[in-house]
């Protein structure tokens, strides 16, 4: 049975893998990867016709500094072109 929602596909991913456990590492490290690609981009050159670039390196910056407290590093920092920062 295919999972019908993002959230119940994740789950499963990170649930049922031939790989057991060390999948949830691997997904957790690209996550963290990506975000921190995306929230090192200047947010205006995110922006496509369905999505804001604002707000998709938004969502960057939130996964980033999530993921870093949940890893206890202190890797959560500046992020490019940000208006808001030091405010």
């Amino acid at each position: 049975m295919n999972p019908r929602t993002n959230i119940e596909f994740v789950s499963d991913l990170m649930t049922y893998s031939a790989h057991g456990a060390l999948i949830q590492a691997f997904v957790l490290q690209a996550l963290e990867q990506y975000a921190r690609r995306v929230a090192e981009t200047d947010p205006e050159a995110l922006d496509t016709p369905m999505v804001s670039g604002r707000a998709w390196h938004g969502c960057a910056v939130e996964v980033r500094d999530k993921l870093a407290r949940r890893l206890g590093r202190n890797e959560a920092g500046p992020t490019a072109a940000s208006p808001t920062q030091g405010h």
